[in-house]
């Protein structure tokens, strides 16, 4: 008895270690899609492909406002995984709308259900970072950041618009003289739109010395974690309600 007693436990022992095993694999791969996209971008640029991940937003009906101002901020996983973005800006409704993996034409491809039907206050983006991790020509990635800024322009005239920088990263750091090319370009863009603001969140994430720290990131050195968005919410917070009160 003991004997058919112990080989059921370790049985079960197995198969609760395997569950758990296979709970983790599952949600580590949709924690770090944006590193599946990377190598799925050449075989597949439809935007389509995150229809699965965001369905819900695509079929929601349009924000009903409160007395609060509404920011929405959308774009690639430094949005999605900005866990603690309400309490951050709480003193405005706040929707995230970010998908991880995407790049800047998936976003222009959503952008009337993501961000324009719902007619905020203020629209916060965050896209280039895949975008040249995934090689796209610098030029290609301008224009379809010129694309989001026309689209939204066409529908939302004078609703504030801020475009934060691509960050630096440990994992992307040999990308860096090409997210400087980049994050430059479309700074001198936003300087001359009205309403149009550029967001340097390159630079507040490097030390004294040019570096990035370390502490900042999750262990992939790719996805930050609550210290990096301290920093940007330390930043952030101070031009948004600049341009909100």
């Amino acid at each position: 008895m003991n004997i058919y007693l112990n080989f059921n436990l370790k049985l079960d022992l197995f198969f609760v270690r395997l569950f758990t095993t296979f709970v983790f694999l599952f949600f580590s791969l949709k924690i770090f899609s944006q590193d599946i996209y990377t190598s799925e971008y050449r075989s597949s640029t439809d935007p389509k492909r995150f229809y699965n991940e965001i369905e819900s937003f695509l079929n929601e009906e349009a924000f009903v406002k409160s007395d609060k101002k509404l920011i929405i901020f959308s774009g690639s996983s430094s949005i999605r995984f900005w866990i603690g973005l309400k309490n951050d800006f709480s003193s405005y409704d706040i929707l995230n709308r970010g998908f991880g993996g995407s790049i800047f034409s998936d976003l222009n491809f959503f952008i009337d259900d993501l961000v324009i039907k719902h007619n905020p206050d203020l629209i916060v983006i965050y896209e280039g970072d895949n975008d040249i991790a995934f090689q796209i020509p610098i030029n290609k990635i301008f224009e379809e950041f010129k694309n989001s800024h026309i689209k939204i322009r066409s529908k939302l005239k004078k609703t504030p618009i801020i475009y934060l920088a691509a960050k630096p990263s440990p994992s992307r750091w040999n990308y860096k003289e090409n997210y400087i090319e980049l994050n430059k370009m479309i700074e001198n863009y936003c300087e001359n739109k009205n309403d149009t603001y550029f967001f340097d969140s390159w630079s507040i994430m490097l030390d004294n010395n040019g570096n990035i720290p370390k502490g900042y990131f999750w262990k992939d050195m790719l996805h930050m974690n609550r210290s990096g968005y301290e920093v940007w919410k330390k930043k952030l917070q101070p031009l948004i309600n600049k341009i909100l009160n």
